[in-house]
């Protein structure tokens, strides 16, 4: 795979300063309208008085998600023979983490994942295909526990959801779509590149003028997908244990919500109604193409568990529970990256002041 085809979707510095100006932007603009009426130092009163064991409880929540993010990631790159340290793979999901969060539909956070396992002398390949493996795991958890929450907890979301499930059923179909487009590519190459080629059709109904860089690029994805189902088929047991990984994964991250419920001292509703409630709001909150679905997965907090927290309890429930899976860890994510940065920079400058001075120490040999 070629260097500059596979690192040139890698977010420029412009690029990022832009997608964190709108993503800050986005938080003002929500917390604002949400905020308004409301008496923030109210907000803040209560959010002093929860159970902070609870709180705690979240936070290891969130680093387990990022630990198994990381172990998926070290998994991966090891069938292609890479025993790559835990603390590098934390790096990576961290970083998928943050750009995915801070740019739309999540696209930053795979690319720059790529271009960090290269500065670590990860074939973009390797790279590529090991998050493929993940991205499949994921998405197939995400849709799997969505459909069985908006099975099992029906009832409740009958009654809480009002618009909101036209924003759920689109969620669904979106995320449902991308795990088939994924398993086709991965299984079938045939039913993959008739797919592209009805979609390239309908395009041109629709005249569509970039019909074929659009298709030459979904093929190329396709690609990677096929390169990917050898190491499906070849290692089925480690899949199963990315699977079971991600499992544990996603629960994790939507387990936080019911640690805050239960901070305020409320035990109305179990963990598992909860967490499943949580799943149903995750996807409904991506369809939207916005940063870290900054507005939306505030708004629809807001509207999905009026029922669960009485109505006083509401607002701090959201900035505790999204402060905690979010926000918080955009902060940790930024600064580890930042710091990582300036690290690599100040050590280049250190080779480069030690090249020039092992350079003039030669000139006054050979002058001597």
């Amino acid at each position: 795979m070629n260097k500059n085809s596979s690192t040139k979707n890698m977010l420029s510095k412009k690029q990022i300063i832009t997608n964190s100006i709108v993503f800050l932007g986005l938080i003002l603009l929500t917390f604002s309208i949400l905020f308004r009426g409301n008496n923030v130092s109210d907000i803040i009163n209560i959010i002093y008085k929860v159970d902070k064991k609870y709180i705690i409880i979240g936070i290891l929540c969130m680093c387990t998600f990022i630990t198994c993010e990381a172990i998926n990631i070290r998994r991966s790159l090891k069938l292609f023979g890479y025993e790559t340290k835990i603390f590098s793979c934390i790096k990576y999901a961290l970083v998928g983490f943050f750009f995915s969060s801070i740019t739309p539909s999540a696209s930053g956070g795979q690319p720059m994942q790529v271009y960090y396992m290269y500065k670590d002398k990860v074939n973009i390949s390797h790279s590529t295909l090991a998050l493929l493996i993940d991205l499949a795991s994921y998405q197939f958890i995400t849709v799997l526990l969505a459909i069985i929450g908006m099975i099992s907890q029906y009832s409740v979301l009958s009654e809480n959801l009002g618009q909101v499930k036209y924003l759920l059923i689109l969620g669904v179909i979106l995320n449902t779509s991308a795990l088939i487009f994924i398993l086709i590519a991965i299984f079938s190459k045939k039913l993959m590149s008739k797919i592209i080629d009805f979609l390239a059709f309908i395009l041109k109904i629709f005249t569509y003028k970039k019909v074929d860089e659009l298709k030459v690029k979904l093929l190329n994805y396709v690609k990677e997908y096929e390169s990917g189902a050898i190491y499906f088929k070849e290692n089925k047991l480690t899949v199963i244990k990315i699977i079971m990984t991600t499992l544990i994964q996603i629960v994790a991250l939507h387990s936080i919500t019911f640690w805050t419920y239960k901070s305020f001292g409320l035990d109305e509703y179990s963990i598992i109604t909860v967490t499943l409630l949580q799943a149903v709001l995750f996807i409904s909150v991506s369809a939207l193409p916005l940063p870290g679905a900054v507005g939306v997965s505030e708004s629809g907090f807001m509207v999905m568990y009026k029922t669960l927290f009485p109505t006083h309890f509401l607002s701090s429930a959201m900035i505790l529970s999204r402060g905690v899976s979010f926000y918080l860890f955009i902060l940790v994510s930024g600064i580890i990256i930042s710091t990582t940065y300036l690290f690599s920079i100040r050590k280049i400058k250190n080779k480069n002041s030690y090249r020039v001075l092992e350079r003039n120490m030669e000139v006054k040999n050979f002058e001597l």
